[in-house]
């Protein structure tokens, strides 16, 4: 739907500043990313756009336990990061290319995809898994794990968030993600990404989390709890499966049904499983 009722455009170059104009500008301003989205599914509702660009959120920075990517930097700016092209093995820009067209990710960001909280969305799942924390500002900078942003019934529109960290992992962990799509630039009929840390073969810690299930990620905490002090066999990968589809509840919508997609849970935990074991054994 066009935007045609917009009123306003401003570019500000100060955080207090951005905060201001969304919070005086009434309930028809938006926060813009790189505005994909608002393209997409805007409405004449619309009145003020206060666009990011101007605040020196694109980049990527690497620390000896941390990499932190700001919110506004591309998906393609971050697939092409030498960093990340190491990090577990480049998981991250392995899902990134999975991710829309290149054109696409030629403009989109990594917070603007996070934020908008799409129920398909691949790197909610991913970053979850991941571990990952935020910066976020309203007034007042705060940190936080990406997953307690995700407990919120919904995201504020006057709390912009600044960046991305994903922490730096040794030997004894690996991550793996897996999606279901009927194209190569579609949207996931489900998606699942899996962090294990292992000692010796044997699970020590493990994140999973499922997507479009239709609904966003799904925290599968009670596959995560079996794998945990179980050494990482065909049997265990084998019923850590077949417990996420018993417990990942899913839905019916125009593009896949329930019964299919908790088959796909099953597959796409005991694929993520079976890699990260490869990694394990291989490191």
């Amino acid at each position: 739907m066009p935007l045609t009722g917009l009123e306003s455009y401003h570019r500000p170059v100060d955080l207090q500043l951005a905060v201001d104009l969304i919070r005086t500008s009434g309930p028809g301003a938006r926060l813009m990313a790189a505005g994909t989205d608002l393209v997409l599914h805007g409405g004449d509702e619309i009145t003020t756009l206060v666009d990011l660009s101007g605040l020196n959120l694109a980049y990527v920075e690497v620390g000896d336990t941390r990499i932190a990517i700001g919110a506004m930097t591309t998906l393609t700016d971050v697939l092409e990061h030498p960093a990340l092209a190491t990090y577990l093995g480049g998981l991250i820009p392995g899902v990134l290319r999975t991710v829309g067209s290149p054109m696409l990710r030629n403009a989109a960001t990594l917070g603007g995809n996070l934020v908008r909280r799409q129920p398909w969305s691949d790197l909610v799942p991913l970053f979850l898994a991941l571990g990952a924390t935020i910066r976020h500002f309203d007034g007042t900078e705060h940190h936080a794990a990406l997953s307690s942003f995700y407990e919120r019934p919904g995201h504020r529109p006057d709390d912009i968030l600044l960046e991305v960290v994903v922490p730096s992992y040794g030997v004894g962990v690996a991550a793996a993600f897996e999606k279901f799509t009927r194209s190569a630039v579609d949207i996931a009929l489900l998606n699942c990404a899996v962090w294990v840390s292992a000692d010796r073969g044997t699970c020590t810690t493990a994140r999973i989390y499922v997507g479009a299930t239709p609904r966003p990620a799904v925290d599968a905490t009670s596959v995560a709890g079996y794998l945990e002090g179980k050494k990482l066999d065909q049997r265990v990968i084998a019923e850590a499966a077949r417990l996420g589809a018993t417990d990942v509840t899913t839905g019916d919508d125009r593009r896949a049904s329930a019964t299919y997609r908790t088959h796909l849970v099953e597959v796409g935990i005991r694929r993520c499983l079976t890699r990260i074991v490869r990694s394990l054994e291989a490191s």
